[in-house]
């Protein structure tokens, strides 16, 4: 994950490089996949909830491509099941 204010000083500074618009043909996609949001794994549409076990934060691509489809529908496996990955990753925080 990259905070917004992260994002804005790369575009800044990278103006002709790095690009952040209001749709999504105008946000470069390599910041889109280091936007996190917060994503159902079963969606609403199937039943699922606001719950905490029904949760997972997942990139903007992979949220918007889901859609309200389950897992099973387009061949994911469930996140919940993966054990969870410890990484040293800053968000560019030293950028």
């Amino acid at each position: 994950m990259i905070r917004a204010e992260v994002r804005k000083k790369a575009v800044a500074l990278y103006p002709e490089a790095v690009s952040w618009g209001r749709t999504n043909a105008s946000q470069h996609a390599g910041f889109q996949v280091l936007w996190a949001q917060y994503d159902h794994v079963a969606p609403h549409s199937a039943g699922g909830t606001n719950e905490l076990d029904n949760l997972v934060v997942t990139c903007a691509a992979c949220n918007f491509g889901k859609m309200s489809y389950r897992l099973e529908e387009i061949g994911l496996l469930d996140p919940r099941e993966f054990p969870i990955v410890v990484s040293h990753w800053d968000g560019l925080e030293r950028f």
